[in-house]
């Protein structure tokens, strides 16, 4: 009976154990880190040098390097119909992800240059969730340390997030657009 008693009260602190830390990932707003995004389908890159203005901010200054954005199933679904509708007849299904993967750059000389990836400075995810996202257009923001992975944004920053988004009202707030 003891032994049985044991097994228990250590599968009641496992569950809770387990509770907690799901708490605590949804904590920061919800938004979690995507294990394995880099198996999303790919939407394009870019360079963003300082200088680039984008809503009246120096947004080269504040996240420059080499964008790689990603989606998963149901974000592509999203572009797809944002490229073939344009916008004001799109929304993206709930539970969409939508993943930036942020690095420093590099330029590799040999006779002409290269610019190449040279260390992850974060991850930022965008992710769909109508009731829990509520108050930001239904989506959901977050910025993770790139070693760490832990969240770096608090609910104002976030709020920020949503502001510059609100450009984009017309395409369920997603800036970004699939590349041929």
């Amino acid at each position: 009976m003891r032994l049985f008693k044991k097994g228990m009260a250590a599968f009641v602190a496992a569950c809770v154990l387990s509770v907690v830390s799901y708490a605590l990932a949804l904590d920061n707003g919800g938004v979690r880190y995507p294990e394995g995004f880099r198996l999303f389908d790919h939407v394009k890159s870019m360079i963003v040098e300082p200088g680039f203005i984008f809503n009246g901010q120096d947004l080269g200054s504040q996240v420059p390097g080499l964008h790689h954005i990603y989606g998963n199933k149901k974000a592509m679904e999203g572009y797809r119909a944002l490229k073939a509708a344009g916008p004001d007849q799109v929304v993206f299904e709930e539970g969409s992800k939508i993943v930036f993967d942020l690095w420093q750059t590099a330029d590799v000389v040999s006779g002409g240059t290269a610019v190449v990836e040279n260390k992850r400075l974060a991850v930022a995810v965008m992710e769909k969730d109508q009731v829990r996202f509520a108050a930001t257009g239904g989506w959901g923001f977050q910025v993770f340390d790139a070693v760490t992975k832990k969240p770096l944004l608090d609910a104002n920053a976030q709020a920020n997030c949503f502001q510059c988004h609100t450009l984009a009202a017309g395409s369920d707030f997603v800036l970004s657009r699939l590349r041929d």
